[in-house]
């Protein structure tokens, strides 16, 4: 008993000391927290991040804190600015621009309408209230005197970041972001005028993000990782809007804004990104040259210093940055790749040439390095090439099993992520979901490095152990094992090439097989260099070299007829394998659409097409949890049709039916998109209003109420209803708020009818 317990302790720590450690950077952002930053909130919380052994704080911004003095100083990694980064470029500070979010910046100057100041030249001796740094307000300085002002012109004043100061005409104009003032203007009912720097050709960025050139020569591949997570989730925020904005509203409303506004923002920013045109995150060289000259007009930039090159501060994700020591190392050391070439379609020869995917990689790691002096040994054995590379630094392999990682050596980062696959015989069903196979026997190589995950993620499949792929086909083919787990590739290349017509793929699974090279771990120089170029392979790399091996034709320049007796029954083959694929990919979207229809009719009543009483219950319940949580504003809105009964007995349920679905859509199509509706009922609706408090929600029921009322459905008799309003506090709970609004509606229902109580 002693014995096991001090095995289960070995292979905890074993598991504890192999799990990589997260590396802690921070960004410091340059505002206080809202949809202006979405894409670092979405990658950190969507764990992109973490992906990428990520460890993320997110700085919000304080008052008089310069942030590039922050990323320069080391006391944050990198840094969110504005297009002033190139004055800190002009003036010798070492700032690398990895992207700009905002390919136009939000920064405009906003009058109100009554002001009738429409355009730059009729803001002489007005009062202009605007950030005291220049650099900052360079692109509405340039704006002003393109129109024949000078700056002197202009009574400027300290900005106070208080829209009132505008709105009781304390400033004539001031500078406001696109994505928040013009929302709380309109929201006030206050007619205002924009005058935007790019219209009058100072198009400048905006939310640019940044590091220093330190961080970029000592951590390189830590800046590929953090690009690449980040960019990752600006997609993400920005194609799913309403998603993002409850996040920030849920975890990072330092500002108390309303849900609604952080959508109106997300929505304004995605249209400056320019996510549509692909220009998301796109820093344009010509560009940046013209804002160069623009600041040295403008008297930016030490006068001493010349100009810097474009190329020296803009960060290209594809080049890779050497040391002296690692520039010496490349040129004098030969670095050997041990390979061996009988694991097809990872190595083989074909045509008396090693090739494969390893060794295509390995090629395209060797260009990016320009190592010269690479080269490529045969060894079958795996142990043989393991003690081979503790002994001598300069030597790799790629990873085979767990076996591989040792205190003498190390992995590479993921080369390539490979699919985990399964295959059976042509007649077996697809299957979408692993754990049908709980009871299964299926086949599993044991020497592989995902042997002991699967067996451990999925432990009521029976798993068979083989030594070799051959060895699982041939149970399969005797019905002594359900399927067979492989790498995808392997899969594939084994049932082309050895002409198993009568196997398929039938599935695969959410874990990876990771594809890394082994290196000796006293051989520092060689890991960095090795991830540095691993950094670099894009995905376009990663298809190129999948799409060319999951289908190989051993081809014989010697002997037309053996080639010709392989060439027709794969041709036959892949024609098989193409209708499987269509058949595969029917069954899924039929699947697909069978779990669509079986949510639907969970969760959405039949005839409205509206939430049903069991999904707004539960909406409710999640409202009012966050109601307390956050101490945030919810109310409600209870209505019935009045005199409903009469409209079935009188007319016909046909009409009454009619009148419950057109009053369904006036109802959705007259409520905001954050606010929830579902039927009660029979002729009973219930609204869910969140960031509302009990006199907007009294003014929204009136205003439907006015709308029913009016609205043509098409029967013979007018359509009113009565309503009951309340808000939720503190010491409420599900079944008081419903009981009395529930009561504050049939109070309506016996006093006349066509009213609003609120309660």
């Amino acid at each position: 008993m002693n014995l096991i317990k001090i095995i289960i302790s070995l292979i905890l720590f074993s598991s504890l000391v192999s799990a990589k450690k997260l590396e802690k950077i921070s960004i410091q952002l340059d505002w206080l927290h809202q949809f202006q930053f979405a894409g670092y909130y979405v990658a950190k919380e969507k764990g992109y991040y973490k992906n990428q052994n990520l460890d993320v704080l997110i700085k919000e911004y304080t008052f008089n804190k310069n942030v590039v003095d922050d990323v320069l100083n080391k006391k944050s990694d990198y840094g969110v600015g504005k297009s002033s980064l190139i004055i800190d470029r002009l003036e010798n500070k070492k700032v690398i621009l990895l992207n700009a979010i905002y390919q136009t910046s939000p920064m405009v100057l906003i009058t109100r309408k009554e002001s009738n100041i429409t355009k730059p030249s009729e803001l002489k001796n007005k009062k202009v209230m605007l950030t005291s740094d220049a650099r900052s307000a360079a692109s509405i300085n340039s704006m002003i005197m393109s129109q024949g002002l000078e700056l002197e012109d202009i009574n400027f004043q300290k900005h106070s970041f208080n829209l009132d100061d505008l709105i009781d005409g304390k400033t004539d104009a001031m500078g406001c972001y696109l994505s928040n003032e013009p929302y709380i203007l309109e929201k006030r009912d206050i007619l205002y005028n924009i005058l935007n720097p790019s219209d009058y050709g100072f198009d400048f960025y905006g939310g640019i993000f940044f590091t220093s050139e330190d961080e970029l020569h000592k951590h390189s591949n830590r800046v590929r990782k953090v690009y690449k997570a980040t960019m990752r989730g600006w997609e993400y925020a920005f194609n799913n809007i309403e998603e993002t904005a409850k996040l920030i509203f849920e975890k990072y409303n330092t500002q108390n804004k309303s849900l609604e506004s952080l959508i109106y923002e997300g929505q304004v920013l995605k249209n400056l990104s320019k996510i549509e045109d692909g220009l998301l995150g796109q820093i344009d060289k010509n560009k940046i040259e013209e804002m160069q000259r623009l600041y040295v007009l403008l008297g930016f930039g030490s006068k001493n210093n010349k100009i810097p090159k474009v190329n020296d501060f803009i960060y290209n994700s594809s080049n890779i940055l050497y040391s002296l020591n690692q520039k010496e190392y490349i040129k004098q050391t030969k670095i050997k790749l041990l390979s061996n070439n009988n694991f097809p379609p990872f190595t083989m020869m074909l045509d008396k040439n090693l090739q494969g995917i390893e060794i295509d990689y390995w090629k395209l790691i060797s260009k990016r390095l320009n190592l010269k002096n690479s080269e490529i040994e045969i060894v079958n054995n795996s142990k043989d090439s393991l003690e081979k590379i503790k002994n001598n630094p300069n030597l790799i392999k790629y990873a085979f099993s767990k076996k591989d990682r040792s205190n003498k050596t190390t992995l590479t980062d993921t080369i390539a992520e490979i699919k985990i696959g399964l295959a059976s015989f042509v007649n077996t069903p697809y299957i979408s979901d692993i754990n049908e196979l709980n009871g299964k026997k299926v086949a599993i190589i044991k020497y592989t490095s995902y042997y002991q995950q699967i067996k451990n993620n999925y432990p009521k499949i029976k798993f068979v152990e083989v030594k070799n792929t051959e060895e699982g086909i041939l149970l399969l083919k005797e019905k002594k094992v359900y399927a067979i787990v492989n790498k995808i590739p392997s899969l594939n290349y084994t049932i082309s090439n050895k002409g198993l017509n009568d196997l398929k793929i039938i599935g695969s699974f959410d874990e990876k097989y990771d594809l890394k090279l082994v290196v000796n771990a006293e051989n520092k120089m060689l890991i960095n260099l090795l991830n540095k170029a691993i950094t670099t392979i894009s995905e376009k790399d990663r298809e190129s070299i999948a799409s060319k091996y999951y289908s190989v034709v051993y081809q014989n320049n010697h002997d037309y007829k053996e080639l010709y007796k392989i060439l027709i029954p794969l041709i036959i083959l892949l024609l098989f394998i193409f209708r499987s694929n269509r058949l595969m990919n029917k069954e899924i979207k039929r699947r697909e659409e069978i779990e669509l229809q079986l949510n639907k009719v969970a969760n959405i009543d039949s005839l409205t097409n509206i939430y049903n009483r069991r999904k707004i219950t539960s909406i409710f319940d999640n409202e009012i949890n966050r109601s307390k949580r956050y101490k945030r504003e919810l109310s409600i809105i209870f209505f019935d049709i009045d005199n409903f009964k009469m409209i079935n007995d009188d007319l016909s349920h046909k009409d009454g039916d009619k009148v419950l679905i057109n009053l369904s859509i006036l109802i959705k199509n007259s409520i905001r998109k954050t606010d929830f509706f579902g039927r009660w009922g029979g002729e009973e609706f219930i609204i869910i209003l969140p960031e509302t408090n009990k006199e907007k929600a009294e003014v929204i029921a009136n205003m439907l109420k006015e709308k029913i009322s009016k609205f043509d459905f098409d029967i013979d008799r007018s359509v009113t209803c009565s309503f009951g309003v309340t808000s939720f506090s503190e010491t409420d709970n599900k079944d008081s708020v419903l009981t009395r609004v529930d009561h504050a509606m049939y109070y309506v229902k016996k006093n006349g009818k066509n009213d609003i109580k609120v309660v």
